[in-house]
């Protein structure tokens, strides 16, 4: 290759064999046969490096950069791919995703007036359904979902993406080794989607194949079982009807997820005006509530006001009861005063026989 490819196709990976050989095969199928492959190995495996020299050795297109295992996904191993890239246009696909013939010419279309762009994204259900990872990033709208920080939404995967390097490198966001609670697809599309030169895109077609393993119960499937799945799906892929069949499926899947969504706008319409009904009652019920509140205030306050009474009362009983607390010391000084006296203890015969003649005048 003695000029720059017009398109540079970045894959990660790090045990793949033979999906990637797969995966790899559907990237040299395409129209435009002007780019390169880089494979980047995130400490490959001996199986996965064997089968990665044979791809380097059997199409010049393909090169491989081996570096040890890094951090997460090494992600910091794809900004060094970046740099090494011969082309302005940079693809990124998973070793386990497909290609259709017209992918790259398509974006690379797109490309011309966009720095950043995708095709029609979505994937593949087990039962060969498309299911859409629904945004267009041409609309505004869809990428402030993506850049939102009180929710988690993605419409852009790592297969079938491409940006231009030169936006890359202009955004100053390197590919980094990606926080443990992130995904770093979205975490490093975020960091480009701020740019203010973003001007972004999204295919009105499907050319990119995703068979996610997080997706589906693919996780608990065997080797066996992914391999049978995507060569299948290579087969289809490699038959000049294959973006037709995608288109096909597409149509039906839109024509379904819109049914879907307009079941759900209605329900969604039944959910609202109930919730308006039940928001209706508990305005009343708080009218209600508050009207209660307004009487129990007026009677606390009624209350408060008998207290202050009752209060005043208690007070005025307690100085009464000085007052006669006094009086009775008083009394009890005078007659402690009288019992001691010399006139009362002289008096006191006088006293007896009073009480023996009881008919006598007070005054005897």
């Amino acid at each position: 290759m003695t000029h720059p490819p017009r398109a540079s196709v970045l894959i990660p990976t790090h045990a793949r064999t033979r999906s990637l050989v797969l995966t790899v095969q559907s990237v040299l199928a395409q129209r435009v046969q002007d780019l390169e492959v880089l494979i980047i190995g995130d400490g490959v495996t001996t199986q996965a490096r064997t089968t990665i020299e044979q791809l380097v050795t059997s199409d010049p297109r393909v090169r491989f950069l081996d570096r040890p295992k890094g951090e997460n996904h090494g992600e910091l191993y794809r900004d060094e791919a970046i740099l090494a890239a011969r082309s302005n246009a940079i693809f990124y696909l998973c070793d386990d995703d497909l290609l259709l013939r017209d992918h790259i010419g398509d974006l690379l279309e797109l490309l011309c007036t966009h720095n950043f762009v995708q095709s029609l994204n979505g994937c593949i259900d087990p039962h060969g359904a498309v299911e859409f990872y629904p945004g267009d990033l041409a609309d505004r709208e869809t990428v402030e979902w993506v850049l939102r920080d009180d929710i988690r939404y993605n419409s852009v995967s790592l297969t079938g993406t491409a940006h231009t390097r030169t936006f890359y490198l202009e955004c100053g966001a390197q590919w980094t080794t990606t926080p443990s609670n992130e995904w770093p697809d979205h975490h490093q599309w975020r960091k480009m989607l701020r740019h203010v030169k973003l001007r972004a895109a999204t295919s009105n077609r499907m050319t990119a194949l995703q068979f996610p393993t997080s997706a589906h119960g693919r996780a608990t499937w065997t080797d066996a079982e992914r391999l049978h799945e995507l060569e299948r799906w290579a087969a289809i892929v490699a038959r000049p009807d294959a973006q037709k069949t995608i288109d096909l499926a597409v149509s039906s899947a839109s024509h379904h997820h819109l049914a879907k969504a307009t079941r759900q706008g209605i329900s969604a319409q039944r959910d609202v005006a109930q919730l308006a009904r039940q928001l209706d009652v508990a305005e009343r019920q708080l009218e209600a509530a508050g009207r209660q509140l307004d009487v129990a205030e007026r009677q606390l306050e009624a209350a408060g006001r008998q207290l202050d009474v009752a209060e005043r009362h208690l007070e005025a009983a307690g100085r009464q009861a000085d007052q006669l607390d006094a009086a009775l010391q008083l009394e009890r000084e005078l007659v402690t005063t009288l019992l001691n006296s010399r006139s009362w203890r002289f008096a006191a015969p006088l006293r007896h026989f009073r009480r023996l003649w009881p008919w006598q005048s007070r005054d005897f």
